[in-house]
């Protein structure tokens, strides 16, 4: 490096006399506006250069408020996200609620049919944990005046039998159950038979001789001949029926909703106490409680 700065040592003094020369001239010079020709020169220079410097500021701005703003609007989405959750449920809850208000005012309308009826109200607090049976257990019990063998029933219709009762609580056997059998009629044409449980969803009416004409559709009222459930209650409807080997084969849909029991009623008395009305006639009118 030095060499070469020896040897072009008069070539670089020439140089740089030379730009002193044209920068001191540029100094003295001026242009249009009284602006001096090395103002120019510098402005546009250095124009340039800051325009490229204030874009990028400005695009990095620009990206900060972005950025600001996106997670501001992230988290207001995040809260209006956790209101709308809570809306949900706080509406779950009152739909919840009142549901189970128009299962009681139910539950209430038909205590106020039957005001002799000796109607022990009672919740469902328990299902069986085995699959081969189908119970629930209520919070009312023998202290109540629940014993065995007691009808229980909603609005809707027959829920089953009390099979047990304890101090505070009391086990039901299900309509549905394998080991259920209630005496059944059909309600427009008087047609007899057994409604039996299948262990699932569905019951099953039985000694129903294949020449009797049994319509899909057709409602099921208890008839009274078991001694034990009170005549005329609602049992089911029918949705399936063909010819068997020696009966009928016909299902049926419980009238209870077995599966979203809550609230139910207990008769604590004789069947003959209920004094429920007679099933529907063939003209399709039903009978008015008393």
């Amino acid at each position: 490096m030095r060499t070469f700065v020896e040897r072009h040592r008069h070539l670089s003094l020439l140089v740089a006399m030379l730009l002193g020369q044209l920068f001191f001239l540029a100094y003295q010079i001026k242009g249009a506006n009284d602006v001096r020709l090395i103002r120019l020169w510098a402005i546009a220079v250095v124009a340039p250069v800051e325009k490229v410097a204030v874009g990028v500021l400005d695009g990095l701005g620009s990206l900060w408020d972005n950025y600001i703003a996106l997670y501001g609007a992230r988290q207001e989405n995040e809260r209006l996200q956790a209101e709308l959750a809570q809306a949900r449920l706080r509406l779950q809850e009152l739909e919840a609620r009142a549901a189970e208000a128009g299962q009681l005012a139910a539950l209430l309308e038909l205590k106020q049919a039957h005001p002799r009826a000796p109607f022990v109200a009672a919740q469902v607090i328990g299902s069986s944990p085995a699959a081969t049976t189908l119970t629930v257990l209520l919070n009312r019990g023998s202290d109540a005046g629940l014993r065995p063998n007691m009808v229980v029933l909603t609005p809707d219709g027959v829920v089953g039998k009390v099979i047990a009762a304890y101090p505070g609580a009391a086990e039901v056997l299900l309509i549905t159950d394998r080991k259920s059998g209630v005496g059944t009629m059909v309600a427009d044409s008087h047609l007899l038979g057994v409604l039996k449980g299948t262990g699932g969803y569905f019951c099953r009416l039985e000694y129903v001789s294949n020449e009797e004409t049994v319509a899909v559709g057709a409602e099921l009222v208890t008839s009274g001949q078991d001694q034990l459930f009170p005549k005329g209650l609602p049992v089911g409807r029918v949705v399936a029926a063909r010819p068997g080997e020696l009966f009928q084969e016909i299902t049926v849909e419980p009238a209870a909703r077995l599966t979203r029991l809550e609230h139910v009623l207990v008769l604590a008395g004789a069947p003959e106490t209920l004094g429920a009305a007679a099933p529907a006639s063939s003209s399709g009118e039903q009978p008015r409680a008393r």
